[in-house]
């Protein structure tokens, strides 16, 4: 290929981006892995990676090496509502053996990253995408400021995996921002958080939640959500807007009582967002790139895996074919609707309890009582089982009831 730089170009090296690059570059592709960072570096994150992640990254091959970088299993995911009350997503209790992990993206995406180069990936970092390379209306490469030279890189396809605020999507005209929930997140570690059992916790309150997520080597994860609108209107810095949070989730604040904080405060948002379509005429969308919804119990990285692994094969095939066309890509389109639509519809409807404080008390009081149907919850939330479980009429009905 003298007039190409690659067969296929990803940019972005999170989760979905190495994942997918190293699928492809197994596959035989010529794989060019594009991200502005510098790795290892830190990511604003809830750090954790739901339990069906867990056979995506056996597939990788990483598992060992995840578990050496000292990874915490979690069976499950504590949920306390804003009356105190308490519902436990079991996870091992849905399949034994079961667990999230947490692990810091300083670590898992270094070890993704170096999986991807192992596979035979060419990975450039500092590598900063401003636009794409066109031929007509297809996407043809792109153009990438690299060591402070703007130069085009072609290839006749292009993965956009650089995250809910993908430079891909937007170069594309197709970013669209959700109007609800207008949220943002503000992610920190701590160490000595006191009174957390091998699970996960999620706390909801008026206005604001917490998850805190265990980590390697003692941290804890800490993600805030609040209202971006209220963010932006209040005085004071982001650590004032933190311990505001925090002391409006009591919960929370008491397992902070006397701990450590480690590193900064990082944030992210708007946490919601989707591309208005995920495939075209030399190109695709994986992971935050193609949709974000505030996730809760922290599913991001499950999905931007999952994402992955349904673009690498029809990737592959139109590659193969020579063939990079919307009409070629849309098989993945398919596969993401089949995956995606009814666990985002699950999503939607947890955010708008989390959103409704009598209504999350209500419902979390009777998944504590009704043990079948908090499994049911727990597999879905887990993403164990299928999300259709949950909205079935049936199951709703079930919870519902006084």
């Amino acid at each position: 290929m003298p007039d190409r730089d690659a067969e296929v170009i990803v940019v972005g090296a999170g989760p979905a981006g190495s994942t997918v690059a190293a699928r492809l570059a197994d596959a035989g592709h010529r794989v060019l892995l594009l991200d502005k960072a510098s790795f290892p570096r830190h990511k604003a994150c809830s750090d954790y990676v739901s339990p069906a992640g867990e056979p995506i990254l056996a597939e990788l091959g990483v598992l060992d090496e995840i578990a050496a970088a000292g990874a915490s299993r979690m069976p499950g995911m504590a949920v306390h509502a804003p009356n105190g009350s308490r519902f436990l997503a079991h996870f091992a209790g849905v399949e034994s053996g079961r667990a999230a992990i947490g692990l810091r993206r300083w670590e898992l995406d270094r070890i993704l990253l170096d999986r991807a180069r192992a596979a035979g990936a060419t990975v450039v970092e500092r590598a900063h995408v401003r636009d794409m390379v066109r031929e007509g209306d297809r996407v043809a490469g792109v153009v990438a400021t690299i060591d402070g030279t703007r130069e085009a890189l072609r290839a006749p396809l292009v993965i956009g995996a650089d995250g809910h605020n993908s430079v891909v999507a937007r170069a594309l005209e197709l970013d669209v921002a959700w109007r609800w929930p207008r949220k943002t997140g503000l992610a920190t570690h701590y160490r000595l958080v006191s009174g957390l059992d091998r699970c996960g916790e999620m706390h909801v309150g008026h206005g604001a939640y917490a998850g805190l997520a265990l980590l390697e080597d003692g941290l804890v994860n800490l993600t805030a959500v609040v209202p971006t609108d209220a963010l932006k209107a209040r005085p004071g810095s982001l650590e004032d807007a933190l311990a505001s949070a925090i002391a409006s989730l009591p919960g929370v604040a008491a397992k902070l009582e006397g701990a450590e904080r480690v590193g900064t405060i990082r944030g992210v948002g708007p946490m919601g967002r989707r591309a208005r379509r995920v495939a075209g005429d030399g190109w695709l969308l994986v992971g935050d790139a193609a949709s974000f919804l505030d996730p809760f119990v922290g599913e991001g990285v499950h999905d931007a895996l999952l994402s992955a692994r349904l673009a690498a094969p029809v990737a592959s095939a139109a590659l193969r074919a020579d063939d990079t066309s919307a009409r070629a890509l849309d098989a993945y389109r398919l596969a993401r609707r089949r995956a995606f639509t009814a666990k985002h519809s699950v999503s939607w409807i947890v955010q708008g309890f989390v959103n409704a404080p009598p209504l999350m008390n209500y419902v979390t009081d009777r998944l504590d009582e009704r043990e079948g149907l908090g499994l049911t919850l727990s597999g879905v939330l887990g993403n164990l089982r299928p999300a259709t479980q949950a909205l079935s009429p049936i199951y709703l009905a079930r919870l519902l009831r006084p």
